[in-house]
């Protein structure tokens, strides 16, 4: 396995290292969507810098966008951040769920974990309602 789940108070950090296959990265995403903590977390970090290789294609990224467009029907209150220098996937990040359409959770990109953190701190708490009835209170 190429990643480890962190599980923090307000959130989980999942820190990836070597090679890193789309399989394994969809997995990863699964396993924390999956856990009975995700309901409440603030926060999602994937620690890229340890990386040397990966399969994060624009389809991937379109399949993990699908995940969390489902994802966010039960927690609205999550936000998203990478973690990686390198430029093209960053790239890939910003711009494949909104060339999808499926655009669900605030996800940004920064080049360490410190101006990661920097940034969720300096977030306001997202106090939204669960879609998972069926309806949402704007």
């Amino acid at each position: 396995m190429s990643y480890e789940l962190v599980w923090e108070p307000d959130g989980v950090i999942k820190e990836f290292s070597g090679v890193v296959s789309a399989r394994e990265f969809i997995e990863a995403v699964e396993n924390v969507q999956g856990d009975y903590r995700f309901d409440d977390v603030r926060y999602v970090i994937n620690d890229f810098l340890a990386v040397t290789k990966h399969e994060l294609s624009e389809d991937v990224l379109t399949e993990v966008a699908v995940l969390q467009y489902g994802a966010y029907a039960s927690n609205p209150n999550c936000r998203i951040v990478f973690v990686t220098t390198d430029q093209e996937l960053a790239a890939r990040i910003r711009n494949t769920p909104a060339v999808a359409g499926l655009i669900s959770y605030q996800t940004e990109v920064f080049p360490t974990v410190s101006t990661a953190r920097d940034w969720l701190e300096a977030q306001p708490q997202l106090h939204l309602m669960s879609n998972v009835m069926g309806f949402r209170i704007n």
